[in-house]
């Protein structure tokens, strides 16, 4: 991941916290106040499990937040999949799910939240790093 100055970062979010204490958003995120509040001063990336968990709360993708590139908001709507296995359900015109990427992505969230995410945002978090496991591997 490319280095981000401190300032935009820090900016960032600030942003994303908007009105709500920084201990309240800690709280939404399952991170300690502390942690956050450095991420805060030092401007620093924090790591990809704390990054989606701010970026979940907030409801903006980790894209945006490390980089400040992209779109900001994550879409409220839900695209209908199908899934990939031995009795793939068809939906027309939806993409189709790779049931292994899919498991892949799950136990790496659970592993690296440790129970600590919300159900919407370990959802969330599966969602972004699916989808950016996907695009890895798409020419």
């Amino acid at each position: 991941m490319p280095a981000t100055e401190s300032g935009p970062l820090a900016a960032r979010l600030k942003a994303i916290i908007g009105g709500e204490s920084v201990s309240s958003f800690a709280r939404r995120c399952g991170i300690a106040e502390s942690v956050l509040r450095t991420y805060l001063r030092d401007g620093r990336m924090p790591p990809l499990d704390k990054a989606a968990a701010l970026a979940a709360a907030a409801g903006v993708s980790v894209d945006w937040l490390a980089t400040g590139c992209g779109m900001r908001a994550v879409a409220q709507a839900s695209p209908a999949y199908a899934v990939s296995g031995p009795a793939p359900a068809f939906v027309p015109g939806a993409p189709t799910l790779d049931a292994a990427v899919l498991e892949g992505v799950v136990k790496a969230v659970l592993q690296g939240q440790g129970g600590q995410a919300s159900p919407e945002q370990a959802a969330a978090m599966i969602l972004d790093l699916y989808e950016r496991s996907i695009d890895r591997r798409q020419p």
